[in-house]
């Protein structure tokens, strides 16, 4: 079924054990600070419930129901378009899909890994977790993906810790009808407004490390899971914070802390349980997923930003110097690389496991993640910089509706005739709101870390397709075996005339 918002509200109130700013929060639908974030997270109720929409996001299950999208297995290129296009659709519009990014791409990930340990060691993983996505789907459940231990020693692997052994989630009991696990995930998107967590591990483990080797889902009302809201960027909300805050009084998911205090989970909730042969298979499998939806986060938010800095251009009146448009066109180029790049990692798609799910080029999707993380600094610098000094100075909401004020910021603040002294000011106050703090860390480590792309870009690179190319070039024998070099043809089929040895004896210098 397809909830509406009105629904969705009610199910977040559940009892869940929340605290944010050090209180215990009794209803995250009326705190004043998480309450933003829960009307952002409820568009993910008005999109597939709007006309325009509706179709995009809703599809129909095997019993003809209709079901959210998102919560159904991507098993072609096609069906990765569209979820790329759900994404895009939902960043675009200030926080859409905040309920079903990180979940959906975990349980996608989930798919993929219990097949591949059905086929290989006959355990029946796939079963619990298609009963598990009915289940989603049967009650349209708000979801998010809880990947991301707090790992503390990370120069040591999960069962060396010296301090305590509970750094990375772990199975503590295994009992007759399920699990019980300890330990903590750090900055989970969007979880006070979710009605389940997924978790995951975060990296790759070995034999000694198999009490860490899980993945399950829960509801995040549980007994013994605590949730500890981190505070927003800022807490002005209302019209003072959409002047203020334009991005991210709109947009920003309150991460989590999410601690496991000897938490039970039922078997037919678990979907990994100490298989540490497979939590490469299973981490991969989510990287390659949720750096899809980084790309499509940051197509909205890169448009914005180059959109920012042309209409600063403009009102300042630069917009024609050329170092202003060599700016301008550079942040163009960057914008439409991500989005292309992640449109091919779709077109492209990988199935290695030998199944009918497909996941989104590793390489090429990797490539669109690191493209934005490394330039993102470098796209706020030019903000800045065709912005001028004002975007750092730049008065506050208060400010302008205070009529002793507002009279000499009018005056004083206005630029290029013809535009509102208002419209600059919005302008500037959105340039310092997306190149604050938040989101340059954000756009760094969101999605994983660039170290994080690199190990993959490496990974997945096609190191013999490389090498053949530079023996082929240099004739070193080996490249002639190689599907693609091997097959090329040679110039050597062209038959020319002998060549002319008298030219030989002219001195280079002379010819």
């Amino acid at each position: 079924m397809i909830r509406t918002v009105e629904q969705y509200l009610e199910s977040l109130n559940d009892g869940r054990q929340i605290w944010c700013l050090g209180e215990k929060v009794a209803d995250v639908r009326t705190h004043p600070t998480l309450s933003s974030i829960i009307r952002t997270a409820a568009m993910d109720y008005v999109l597939p419930n709007h006309p325009d929409y509706h179709d995009l996001f809703v599809t129909k299950n095997e019993d003809g129901e209709e079901v959210h999208f998102l919560l159904t297995a991507p098993k072609t290129a096609q069906d990765l378009l569209r979820r790329r296009e759900c994404y895009i659709i939902g960043a675009r519009t200030g926080g859409g899909v905040a309920l079903h990014c990180m979940g959906a791409d975990a349980l996608a990930a989930f798919t993929v890994t219990a097949n591949v340990m059905d086929k290989e060691i006959g355990t029946h993983y796939s079963e619990r977790v298609e009963n598990y996505r009915k289940l989603l789907q049967r009650q349209d459940l708000g979801i998010t993906g809880a990947i991301t231990d707090v790992k503390g020693d990370r120069s040591l692997h999960p069962s060396k810790q010296k301090q305590h052994p509970d750094y990375y989630l772990r199975i503590v009991d295994q009992q007759k009808d399920g699990i019980v696990v300890r330990g903590a995930k750090v900055h989970i998107s969007s979880t006070p407004g979710s009605n389940e967590v997924l978790c995951s591990p975060c990296r790759t483990h070995g034999e000694d490390d198999k009490d860490y080797a899980l993945a399950f889902a829960l509801p995040l009302n549980t007994p013994g899971i605590k949730l500890f809201a981190v505070e927003p960027v800022q807490r002005i909300y209302g019209e003072e914070g959409k002047f203020d805050y334009p991005k991210t009084s709109q947009t920003q998911p309150t991460e989590c802390l999410i601690v496991f205090d000897d938490v039970f989970v039922p078997y037919e909730r678990v979907f990994m349980c100490g298989e540490w042969q497979f939590s490469r298979t299973l981490a991969y499998a989510f990287a390659s997923y949720h750096r899809l939806y980084g790309t499509c986060k940051m197509i909205g938010k890169l448009e914005a930003m180059t959109g920012a800095a042309a209409l600063a251009a403009e009102y300042n009146g630069i917009e024609n110097i050329t170092h202003v448009r060599k700016k301008l066109a550079w942040m163009a180029m960057i914008t439409q690389m991500v989005a292309e790049l992640g449109k091919a990692g779709c077109l492209d798609p990988v199935s290695e496991f030998g199944m009918d799910v497909v996941m989104p080029n590793r390489m090429t999707i990797n490539s669109a993640k690191f493209t934005f993380a490394s330039n993102f600094h470098q796209m706020c610098q030019h903000m800045q910089d065709i912005a001028g000094g004002l975007s750092t100075t730049i008065p506050t909401y208060r400010d302008w509706k205070n009529p002793d004020i507002q009279p000499y910021l009018e005056k004083y603040l206005g630029a290029k005739d013809g535009v509102p002294t208002e419209e600059r000011i919005k302008v500037m106050r959105l340039i310092k709101d997306m190149t604050g703090n938040f989101w340059q860390i954000d756009t760094i480590h969101g999605e994983g870390s660039m170290a994080a792309q690199e190990m993959f870009l490496y990974g997945s690179a096609d190191w013999d397709k490389l090498k053949s190319a530079a023996k082929r070039s240099v004739n070193i024998d080996g490249w002639q075996s190689h599907p693609i070099y091997g097959k090329l043809l040679s110039k050597d089929l062209v038959k020319m005339p002998p060549v002319d040895e008298s030219y030989r004896s002219i001195p280079v210098t002379a010819r």
